[in-house]
């Protein structure tokens, strides 16, 4: 009996520490560097958060490489240099991971891009 009550509060806790991992999240366009966009993570950063939320605005590096596809949300392709500062994207992540998580533990981490689809380009709005 105690080893089955062990293995559930293991296994809760486990389940409780992954559930705030992501796949896919959508920001703006901060910055473009030449391997990566920093895109703003605010919104996945402060998910869950209860009581008062520090106004504080996080940017995450996204990097992308030669199997990263860029595209439109019709799904017609693009190339990275159609992505500018502004433009509003869905990144779709090679593995979930837990944004808030690493920013609250002030952990250096960046995320790896599957797919960056532009949902609005800068000169749009």
């Amino acid at each position: 009996m105690l080893r089955l009550v062990i293995i559930i509060v293991f296994l809760g806790s486990f389940l409780v520490g992954c559930g705030n991992s992501i796949e896919s999240f959508e920001g703006q366009i901060e910055k473009v560097e030449t391997n990566r966009f920093i895109v703003d993570c605010s919104d996945e950063a402060n998910k869950g958060k209860r009581g008062a939320i520090i106004d504080i605005g996080y940017g995450c590096p996204v990097q992308f490489t030669d199997q990263t596809t860029f595209r439109n949300e019709s799904g017609n392709s693009l190339k990275m240099s159609d992505f500018s500062p502004s433009s509003i994207v869905n990144v779709i992540l090679v593995k979930p991971v837990n944004i808030r998580k690493n920013i609250e533990k002030e952990k250096s981490f960046v995320l790896t891009a599957k797919e960056i689809v532009l949902l609005t380009r800068a000169e749009d709005r």
